[in-house]
């Protein structure tokens, strides 16, 4: 499966909105004038720089906090714009139509964000995966939904399988 989505416009602004809700709009807009100046970053460059903005603002602890609230908030309005037997197919592809990553594939304990855009760009600037606030929108979109899902109290990211380009998320319950 090939990523069909692309971080556009509207995944931006959408992603931009549901932080405001969580940082408020002057932290945003601290954020955002920070990128005026990499006006030429596209689609996962741009994310991953606002996420790496984010962290720089609030620190690791808080940047993390915050992008993995936001992947919890896109979950939630996932699943109060679609109805509950569609949310299974949602969790699936979500990331693959806003150009995040092939798939999520989940099992009884656990998910995996499958062939993740940002692995390259982490890998590069010799990062894990939980050591850059991108990877924890990832972490909270596939809490959100578990946990409304399957009752769980959280997920803790376990691992990469580098050769087959998943991460894998436990659930905790």
């Amino acid at each position: 499966m090939e990523i069909k989505g692309q971080i556009n416009k509207e995944v931006v602004d959408t992603l931009v909105k549901l932080m405001e809700s969580v940082i408020g709009k002057r932290s945003v807009e601290i954020i955002l004038r920070k990128l005026n100046n990499r006006e030429n970053l596209k689609g996962k460059d741009l994310i991953y720089t606002f996420a790496e903005e984010t962290q720089n603002l609030l620190g690791d602890k808080g940047g993390y906090a915050t992008l993995r609230q936001v992947g919890r908030d896109l979950a939630k309005s996932l699943m109060n714009k679609y109805p509950q037997d569609k949310w299974e197919f949602i969790l699936e592809t979500a990331l693959n139509d806003f150009g995040f990553a092939r798939k999520i594939e989940k099992d009884r304990d656990c998910a995996y964000i499958c062939g993740c855009v940002f692995y390259e760009t982490l890998n590069k600037n010799h990062l894990k995966p939980t050591e850059h606030a991108v990877c924890w929108a990832g972490w909270g979109f596939i809490e959100g939904f578990v946990k409304q899902m399957y009752g769980v109290k959280g997920i803790k990211w376990q691992s990469r399988d580098i050769e087959n380009a998943k991460c894998r998320f436990e659930f905790l319950k």
